[in-house]
């Protein structure tokens, strides 16, 4: 593993595009009530072929930077667009994607053209994704979020806003942006059996995102008795370890035929 000391320069990253050493992994959003898939995470791996296998807390700060950033969430956007296209077309549900926006993404005045592109190009039907953003990237500018939201949302695709309540935003900011989904941060079911606070204020958000006509994705449930406490709350969306790791495209294509007890279709 990449020493926490250590750095990755702009030609590092730029070499790792070159010679396809980053890998897009998917991790599940499970439907409870329905034991549906309701969409994938994509989720950027490092392949390094002196340091192995990376995660992104190892080398996203770096690309931040050194402006790489950007070039990595288009490679990400790409590889998971052209996937989940190829999925639908072999007839597989479990087709949906969603996929993290970066600062730069959301403040790039062309980056809706940038995602047109895509979508055009791998021929992904924009139904089919959900573009993610964490609360501290949408209120690092309030004016250019709803900006570049609104203009995604033109284009067809869902907006979620990402690990809600581990920033510094206030419920109140829910009614200005213009998102689908709501992703409640992992850290309030984790803490949900040492202290009354973490269950309590994730019962709090839910509902007042349910009030506003927010999906509702519970975050880092590892436990059965987590899923039971999501159950209670109603919320029907859940994303976490208990149901699986992420995994690559082919193993995530596995897991999910065996979730669903899908058997092999003719690709």
């Amino acid at each position: 593993m990449k020493d926490n000391k250590a750095t990755f320069s702009k030609a590092d990253i730029r070499e790792g595009l070159e010679y396809n050493q980053f890998e897009v992994y998917y991790q599940p959003i499970i439907d409870i009530l329905n034991n549906q898939i309701v969409s994938a995470e994509a989720l950027i791996r490092w392949n390094h072929p002196k340091l192995g296998f990376l995660h992104p807390e190892q080398f996203i700060t770096d690309a931040e930077k050194t402006g790489m950033i950007g070039e990595l969430g288009i490679f990400v956007m790409r590889e998971a667009c052209d996937q989940s296209a190829r999925w639908k077309k072999s007839g597989y549900p479990f087709h949906a994607i969603s996929i993290n926006l970066s600062l730069s993404q959301l403040s790039d005045v062309l980056f809706a053209r940038t995602i047109t592109s895509i979508i055009k190009e791998t021929h992904v039907h924009p139904q089919d994704i959900t573009l993610e953003l964490t609360e501290s990237v949408a209120m690092t500018d309030p004016e250019i979020t709803i900006t570049t939201l609104i203009e995604l949302k033109y284009l067809g695709v869902a907006v979620s806003l990402d690990d809600f309540g581990a920033g510094y935003s206030s419920l109140s900011h829910l009614q200005y942006f213009p998102v689908d989904e709501l992703k409640i941060d992992g850290q309030f079911i984790q803490q949900s059996k040492k202290s009354p606070w973490g269950e309590k204020l994730m019962r709090s958000i839910s509902m007042f995102a349910q009030t506003l006509g927010l999906d509702v994705v519970v975050e880092g449930v590892e436990t059965e008795e987590q899923l039971e406490l999501v159950k209670q709350m109603k919320v029907k969306h859940v994303q976490g370890f208990y149901f699986t790791y992420a995994l690559p495209a082919q193993d995530y294509k596995e897991w999910c035929m065996y979730y669903l007890s899908i058997p092999a279709l003719q690709v």
